[in-house]
């Protein structure tokens, strides 16, 4: 009877003694999460304070954001090393630990630390702002944010994007916000029978007289010789704004096809692709239509 009663008793002097630490110690546990719950609160409020008051002096918006987030940061990092040291950790041994599990934690954390640094890049070479207009792959819209993993694009169907910032860095950026004007082509195909001076004087006379095209650089129509038809292009330029720019082009095209049937001028008319062609004689319900054989040899 004597030697169990030992065995169970060095068994459960461990569970014993670690009980007796976390209740010794609860009060300071309480203490340590309650200074990493107010120093997350105060990150998060002297954080936006920081930001609003570089925007009023900066006019770069990554310059507040960066900014911003380092306060942040900076409080965090603060007060963990105060929940630290209210619980008795000392702040070299974990530094010491944290040196040791860097590694393993770089392998387990690579894809969120090489996307933070890439958005910490962007921010500090602000290929692009918030609110501009940006390509990137084949993703387009308004920037609404730069967050530590992705930037948050909403694009011109109402849909936001969530972009992985390493993908962003390593993908050819087009800013449309970053020149006031861009520059429009419109091509429409006319017959080599047609009256091509004439078509393109009617080419310049609509886009004269459409608002939205920019007086400079002046509009031009250029011919361009195809094998079976010849190609009117619609030069001009307008400002950068994409949305704008799809109905401009849209009102353009309008009136000048419109121009183009009144005064008799024959264009090309292509059939979408995947739409099948009209038949001269569509065949009745129920009636086949006689195919010449396909030879497979």
């Amino acid at each position: 009877m004597f030697l169990p009663a030992v065995t169970a008793a060095s068994i459960s002097k461990p569970f014993v003694d670690l009980w007796n630490k976390i209740v010794n110690r609860g009060p300071d546990w309480l203490v340590a999460l309650m200074v990493i719950v107010i120093a997350y609160l105060l990150a998060k409020l002297i954080g936006r304070l920081v930001q609003k008051a570089v925007g009023r002096t900066s006019t770069q918006g990554h310059v507040d954001i960066l900014i911003g987030r380092g306060v942040g940061a900076l409080i965090i990092v603060l007060g963990v090393m105060l929940a630290l040291s209210e619980i008795g950790m000392s702040l070299s041994a974990a530094l010491a630990t944290l040196g040791l599990a860097s590694v393993g934690i770089g392998f387990a954390l690579q894809d969120i630390l090489s996307n933070l640094f890439a958005g910490v890049i962007l921010l500090v070479q602000h290929p692009f702002t918030i609110g501009d207009q940006i390509r990137v792959g084949e993703q387009e819209g308004f920037v609404e944010n730069v967050r530590v993993r992705d930037t948050m694009i909403l694009t011109y169907d109402g849909e936001r994007v969530f972009i992985p910032n390493r993908t962003v860095f390593s993908t050819p950026i087009i800013n449309y916000s970053s020149t006031p004007s861009l520059r429009n082509d419109i091509r429409v195909g006319l017959k080599y029978a047609a009256d091509i001076a004439r078509a393109r004087n009617i080419a310049s006379q609509v886009m004269d007289s459409v608002p939205g095209v920019l007086p400079q650089p002046e509009p031009v129509v250029l011919v361009e010789s195809e094998e079976e038809h010849v190609s009117l292009v619609l030069r001009f330029w307008r400002d950068s704004d994409r949305n704008r720019g799809l109905k401009l082009t849209s009102d353009i095209t309008e009136k000048f096809l419109e121009r183009l049937r009144a005064e008799g001028i024959d264009f090309l008319h292509e059939i979408p692709e995947g739409e099948p062609p009209d038949l001269e004689d569509p065949p009745a319900d129920g009636e086949t239509i006689e195919m010449d054989p396909i030879d497979l040899t």
